[in-house]
């Protein structure tokens, strides 16, 4: 979606905006943002959520800036044009995430780099409302549902009320209350032991073939993201506390699966091969460990996992 010209001409930065912030601090950065944002109509509230407002988070020169937007007309946002009216811009773009909604990621000039996962403030107060409720869970829709789970994972961890005053402070308290952990049920374990198993052969062939390209690149995005479900269920188990998309896994995995991860992949047929292996034996080992725990039945793989190991033994 591109800015009309008026939207252009509404967000074009101003003479402060245009002078090089190469050397501008994080105060000043932030600054930046909750001054652009707080002068926007119809916006209700900005939330910071992610590292920076975390405890006991690993905040650096690296780390990013992340905010929910809440506002109440969303169209005049989704485009790449308006971050610019915040700082200089190096490049911006919007992608659909979790539940349909929008994020505009942004890289700033002298790579700062801010999300705004934007949202209607009518959803956003029935998530809290509902969130405070959670006697009624049974009859809130699935939809509902991932959007509170969404929620309350991104920011039970921590949060800074930036923009909105009290009235939003007062909705995201519904966060203090108790829910039931969400945890991986017998269904997912089954879902993710038959899915990887299924790439797992896929990834065979493309390694025969020599397409091993697509096969480091398929191994990386699709196979292991499986076993990082379960290498995160089980140290969740051990009472960790865990991310999604093996973010600070540094953190929450232990020695042993550490040691486990650093797998080395390259197009070369022989490193795939073996990289494939140790994926395999990685994953039997987490399965059994998580079935365990939770009571899961654990489905009998061994004939596919045999004859993978027999067709990978004659590549490496």
């Amino acid at each position: 979606m591109t800015a009309s010209p008026g939207m252009q001409k509404r967000f074009a930065p101003d003479a402060a905006v245009r002078r090089n912030v190469a050397s501008m601090t994080p105060h000043e950065f932030e600054a930046r943002i909750v001054d652009w944002v707080s002068r926007q109509p119809g916006m209700e509230a900005l939330i910071q959520i992610g590292s920076r407002v975390q405890p006991g988070s690993l905040v650096d020169a690296w780390s990013d800036w992340d905010y929910h937007f809440i506002v109440r007309d969303l169209a005049p946002y989704q485009n790449s044009d308006w971050p610019a009216a915040i700082a200089p811009c190096w490049c911006s773009h919007y992608e659909r995430i979790e539940d349909g909604v929008t994020k505009i990621g942004v890289i700033f000039e002298d790579g700062l780099e801010a999300d705004f996962v934007l949202l209607t403030p009518w959803k956003m107060k029935l998530v809290y409302w509902a969130i405070a409720h959670p006697e009624l869970r049974h009859l809130y829709p699935r939809v509902l549902l991932s959007g509170i789970y969404n929620t309350q994972r991104v920011l039970r961890p921590g949060y800074k009320v930036v923009c909105g005053g009290p009235t939003w402070e007062k909705k995201l308290a519904a966060l203090k209350t108790p829910w039931p952990e969400r945890t991986i049920t017998a269904g997912d374990f089954e879902h993710t032991a038959s899915t990887f198993w299924r790439h797992a052969v896929w990834l065979l062939k493309k390694i025969a073939r020599g397409e091993l390209r697509a096969a480091a690149r398929w191994y990386t995005l699709e196979m292991f993201d499986h076993i990082y479900v379960l290498l995160a269920e089980e140290a969740r188990l051990a009472g960790r506390r865990t991310r999604t998309e093996a973010r600070s896994a540094e953190r929450w995995l232990d020695v042993s699966r550490l040691r486990q991860t650093e797998i080395t992949t390259a197009p070369d047929q022989q490193v795939m091969a073996r990289a494939l292996l140790a994926a395999i034996t990685l994953f039997e080992e987490v399965s059994r460990s998580v079935a365990g725990s939770r009571g899961f039945a654990l489905r009998d793989y061994s004939a596919v996992a045999a004859w993978l190991r027999a067709e990978l033994s004659k590549l490496k």
